[in-house]
C-alpha cells in the first residue's frame, strides 16, 4: 500500500515538474519580452535615479534640483570661478548621461532590427508590426537626444534651465552669506 502512494506522490511530482517546465519556458520568453521592451530601474552613476535607460534619463538630470545644487556650491565656495566650474561640470555631466543613451540607444536599435527581420522571415506579421512601431517611437527619441545635444552645445533650451536654476541657487547662496554675515550686524 505504501509503494502504491509512493507510486502516486512521484507521479504527481513529475506532473508538477513537467507543469512548472512548461511554465518556467513561459516566463522566459515573457522575461525575454520585458528585457527587450520594459526598461529597468536604474541609478546613474551621477546619483540619479530612472525608470528608463533613453531619453527619460535626460529629462530626470535636467529636471534635478540645481537651484539648491547651487545655493550648497555657494556656500562652500562663493566664487565666481567655482561657479563657472561647476556650470561646466553641469555640461560635462549631461553629455556623459547624452552619450550613455546614444549607447543604449544604438544597442536597442540594432536588436530590434535583428527581431523585426528574424521575426519577419518566421511570418510573424503582427509582432512585426508592434516592433516596428515601438521603432519608430525610438527613432524619434533619438532624434529629440540630437535637440537636446544641440541645445547643449548652443547653451539654449533645455540645457539652459538647468544652469539658470544653478545661478539662481548660487546667488541666493551668496546673498544669504552676505545677510547673515553683514546685514544682521548692528553699528
Amino acid at each position: 500500500m505504501a509503494g502504491l502512494f509512493k507510486n502516486i506522490f512521484k507521479q504527481k511530482d513529475q506532473a508538477s515538474s513537467l507543469i512548472d517546465d512548461k511554465s518556467l519556458s513561459q516566463n522566459t520568453v515573457k522575461d525575454v519580452t520585458e528585457e527587450l521592451f520594459v526598461e529597468k530601474n536604474q541609478i546613474l552613476s551621477d546619483g540619479y535615479s530612472s525608470s528608463n535607460k533613453g531619453i527619460l534619463a535626460i529629462y530626470h538630470y535636467l529636471e534635478g534640483d540645481f537651484e539648491s545644487r547651487g545655493f550648497n556650491d555657494s556656500m562652500i565656495s562663493p566664487d565666481e570661478s567655482y561657479k563657472r566650474e561647476n556650470i561646466q561640470l553641469i555640461k560635462f555631466d549631461l553629455e556623459i548621461i547624452i552619450q550613455k543613451v546614444r549607447i543604449y540607444h544604438d544597442s536597442l536599435l540594432k536588436e530590434m532590427e535583428f527581431h523585426i527581420a528574424s521575426r519577419s522571415r518566421a511570418g510573424l506579421v503582427d509582432l512585426v508590426e508592434e516592433l516596428k512601431s515601438r521603432k519608430t517611437d525610438l527613432m524619434e527619441h533619438i532624434q529629440k537626444v540630437n535637440e537636446i545635444e544641440f541645445s547643449l552645445k548652443s547653451n539654449q533650451g533645455y540645457c539652459e534651465r538647468a544652469i539658470l536654476s544653478y545661478q539662481r541657487g548660487f546667488m541666493k547662496g551668496m546673498a544669504s552669506i552676505t545677510q547673515a554675515s553683514l546685514l544682521s550686524k548692528t553699528f
